[in-house]
């Protein structure tokens, strides 16, 4: 295959574990896999790496948000409020919301939880996207630059996300945020807090 095809394949993989809710391997591993086990180039394959990202963010938001109506009603109800207190507090500053999304996708935690927030809770996911595309623009330079000079194989890089404990604890931490949003009694608490500010 040529490199432009490997590129084209790195970046639809790019924006299909993007899609997908939890337990995919971190972006960082993933397009290190096809660097090492390619030899695409870094910088093309950062650079769409993150924008097929942040486009596989914003369809896992929209598939959310379309799902959501199916939810239990006190599930959708909490995800609503949630939703409804970001929006109140960063409307008007959506610089805002694309820097929180960038803070967010920076840490470790998985970006699952912050897209299938957004659309449960019916919270505008581009701002969101566009923090989230910026900061794996950096990061996942720095990190697939740093991953492909020390790891042995595409296959050893890989097998490690699934079976380290780090990144299982990791993912798991992303599940328990989404549990959060729908389970937590956000609608009660948000409504109390919007009485008091009145």
């Amino acid at each position: 295959m040529t490199t432009f095809l490997w590129l084209l394949v790195a970046w639809g993989t790019a924006f299909a574990i993007s899609v997908v809710p939890a337990f995919m391997p971190p972006m960082w591993a993933v397009l290190t896999a096809f660097r090492v086990g390619a030899g695409v180039p870094l910088v093309p394959l950062a650079i769409g790496g993150a924008v097929a990202g942040a486009l596989g963010r914003l369809v896992l938001a929209q598939l959310t948000r379309w799902m959501a109506p199916h939810l239990p009603e006190r599930s959708r109800r909490n995800a609503e409020a949630l939703g409804a207190w970001f929006d109140r507090r960063s409307r008007g500053r959506r610089g805002a919301a694309v820097a929180y999304a960038a803070a967010y996708t920076a840490g470790p935690f998985p970006s699952n939880a912050l897209f299938i927030a957004a659309g449960a809770g019916r919270i505008p996911a581009a701002p969101l996207a566009l923090g989230y595309g910026l900061t794996h623009l950096v990061t996942d330079l720095l990190w697939v630059w740093v991953g492909a000079t020390a790891a042995g194989s595409a296959r050893e890089l890989l097998s490690g996300t699934f079976t380290d404990w780090w990144s299982l604890a990791l993912q798991l931490a992303g599940v328990v945020v989404i549990l959060a949003v729908f389970r937590l009694p956000w609608a009660r608490w948000l409504m109390r807090d919007g009485e008091a500010a009145e």
